[in-house]
């Protein structure tokens, strides 16, 4: 029987009024178009504070779930994941440049993230972080863009907090509005969606036991598949140095863009 028990772990108050509008707007009590009710008495009824309250709201907003409207309030989306999605991936279309120069940025802090998070993480960090994977594992068999988006994003931050480097934590911080522009649109690509379990999951097992390198190895991993896979599509040019070990000489010549279809990395 004493399995059957689990932990009781504190929740962030902006991440409980986050699912509690979301599965309010799932479910269909709040419909597609509906005005939620104003910012103050929407603290009452949740209980929150107004930046638990606002934190939830933009995370919601993010994903297209709703839409902010300065001077009337804010509203359910009236489109559906997978419209949502389709026009992600239009935007990706034009903001190839911007996404992929993000994802240079992830490089090199993500991936150091990782690496303290496997030094630091405790039982609850992990067990928080395999939450979210199994619900992003649900978000891509219901084919729920949105809810894909928004577990993604819990998974990074906490990752993020875990690793406790507060400096990091802000920067990233600070880009969060073009890191979820990025993610939204990465998400969209079909062959990203069939990697990000596999991707995600070698990063939490590399964190769980705690092997900074093995965690390392697997965000630069993912970080480098979403770069490639955004400049295979062949609507951007982007030629990436050869290492020294690679090419055998520091002048050796650059290596071509990833194509679709081309061999990658395994699992």
């Amino acid at each position: 029987m004493k399995n059957m028990f689990k932990p009781v772990r504190p929740r962030r108050l902006a991440d409980e009024a986050r699912e509690q509008i979301e599965e309010l707007v799932r479910s269909g009590r709040i419909e597609a178009g509906a005005k939620l009710p104003p910012e103050r008495e929407l603290m009452a009824l949740l209980s929150v504070s107004r930046t638990s309250l606002r934190e939830a709201i933009r995370a919601l907003e993010s994903v297209g779930m709703l839409r902010v409207v300065p001077g009337r309030g804010t509203f359910v989306s009236e489109q559906s994941a997978a419209s949502l999605a389709q026009d992600w991936y239009t935007w990706l279309l034009g903001h190839k440049q911007e996404v992929v120069q993000i994802l240079e940025v992830h490089e090199a802090l993500e991936v150091k993230v990782a690496e303290l998070a496997a030094e630091r993480i405790d039982d609850e960090g992990a067990a928080q972080l395999a939450e979210y994977l199994d619900a992003m594992a649900r978000a891509v068999e219901q084919k729920d863009h949105a809810a894909l988006v928004a577990a993604d994003a819990g998974f990074h931050r906490g990752i993020r907090e875990a690793g406790g480097n507060v400096i990091i934590a802000r920067i990233l911080n600070d880009l969060e509005d073009h890191v979820l522009d990025a993610r939204r649109a990465i998400m969209s690509i079909p062959s990203r969606v069939q990697r990000v379990i596999s991707d995600h999951r070698a990063i939490l097992e590399g964190i769980a036991a705690s092997d900074p390198e093995a965690a390392a190895l697997a965000t630069l991993l993912h970080v480098r598949r979403s770069k490639e896979e955004i400049v295979g599509s062949g609507l951007l040019t982007l030629r990436t140095p050869r290492s020294p070990e690679a090419s055998g000489s520091p002048g050796a010549p650059e290596a071509a863009p990833t194509q679709p279809g081309s061999a990658e990395p395994a699992d």
